[in-house]
């Protein structure tokens, strides 16, 4: 399987959880339905328009921190304002909310890995060449629009498939829950994080499917297993080895 990858880099993210109300909670890492919206704005599609085109069956994206990660929660000031008429600041009227921002545990920029793949070829190199050549359509940003990123191609390579192993290992990405089995995470100093997340939407906005569980490691990026049942593959990056599991089934 042919594969892209490529950098999303920013000074600071807010990937806001689905559940949270007042207080703007954030996700560690960019759901799959972040991640095609990024992808998707990259080469011109808008809004709302591309859910069937990145459904499941047609795309595969897998992820990976390459910085390690934190937490940093502020209040931000914003305007009150019940009409269109108000945002001049005529009532003078401020409201504070508490926003969890994700930063760079000790880089200047955080850096999340994408791996991505799609049945359609024309859609796939479309993607491709926006990516290599610098021609974004729409702004990437991280979560919201005050968090401008950008995108760094990395590479294009072939993926080589496993069904699973009966040996340690360490996935490079992060993992749905659904594909492990109890017993096979190794617990020592790696920080885990369960992150509960939407993962496909209908043409109409609405969720395709329940919201699912990632397991992340949030300083070294990196899984550690004692086996894994589950389909993998290996992806020659440069001179590096990384073992990666598509979100998808």
């Amino acid at each position: 399987m042919e594969i892209l990858i490529f950098d999303l880099v920013g000074k600071m993210a807010h990937f806001r959880k689905y559940y949270t109300n007042s207080s703007s909670l954030t996700y560690y890492f960019p759901p799959r339905t972040a991640i095609i919206g990024i992808i998707a704005g990259i080469i011109g599609i808008e809004r709302d328009k591309y859910y069937e085109l990145f459904s499941q069956e047609k795309t595969k994206i897998s992820l990976s921190i390459k910085t390690p990660v934190r937490k940093l929660q502020q209040t931000v000031n914003y305007i009150w304002a019940e009409s269109i008429k108000e945002l001049n600041l005529s009532k003078g009227q401020h409201t504070q909310i508490p926003l969890e921002i994700v930063l760079p545990e000790k880089d200047n920029l955080l850096r999340y890995r994408i791996f991505f793949h799609h049945n359609d070829k024309e859609i796939f190199n479309k993607v491709i060449n926006a990516i290599k050549n610098k021609k974004i359509h729409y702004p990437v940003y991280l979560g919201i629009s005050e968090f401008i990123g950008d995108v760094e191609f990395v590479d294009l390579v072939e993926a080589i498939e496993y069904k699973g192993t009966e040996d340690p290992i360490e996935i490079d990405s992060v993992i749905n829950m659904d594909f492990l089995k109890k017993g096979e995470v190794i617990f020592d100093n790696s920080q885990y994080i369960k992150e509960k997340m939407p993962f496909e939407f209908d043409k109409d906005r609405r969720l395709k499917t329940e919201p699912k569980d990632f397991l992340i490691e949030i300083r070294r990026g990196r899984i550690k297993l004692k086996k894994f049942s589950h389909v993998f593959f290996k992806v020659n990056v440069g001179e590096e080895i990384n073992n990666v599991v598509f979100m998808e089934k």
